[in-house]
């Protein structure tokens, strides 16, 4: 039996972040965690264990690069894979919101098959 993964899905708008959570849901394996934004997501990381954050980029009053970053500045997060979705698709901008510390990019829009082959690349193995 495959064990569930818990993914942080941080997206401010609501028909988005049901159907990325649809998608995972039907994949099956998932575990789903919703934060509205970056300064929601940092609450719900105090108390809940995730095995990656999937976020976009563009939020109110917390950006996606502002919760990479807090989270990188946290000890006991700064190891958390995360995947940054964004509609900018220029290099200077795919440039800014990854980082060497294991971040990843995602341009919306995706399909179902980039968001796996992104979740596979960016999440550690895990034993079964």
């Amino acid at each position: 039996m495959t064990p569930f993964r818990t993914i942080l899905l941080v997206e401010d708008s609501p028909l988005t972040r049901r159907m990325i959570r649809q998608m995972l849901e039907q994949h099956g394996g998932f575990v789903v965690e919703e934060a509205i934004d970056g300064q929601d997501a940092l609450k719900r990381l105090a108390t809940t264990r995730v095995d990656v954050v999937l976020s976009d980029l563009h939020m109110m009053p917390m950006d996606g690069q502002g919760l990479r970053d807090s989270i990188r500045a946290q000890a006991e997060l700064s190891h958390l894979p995360f995947i940054m979705m964004t509609g900018q698709h220029c290099p200077e901008a795919i440039r800014r919101t990854v980082d060497d510390q294991g971040s990843h990019y995602l341009a919306k829009p995706f399909s179902r098959e980039q968001l796996f082959q992104t979740l596979e690349r960016t999440m550690p193995r895990q034993a079964a």
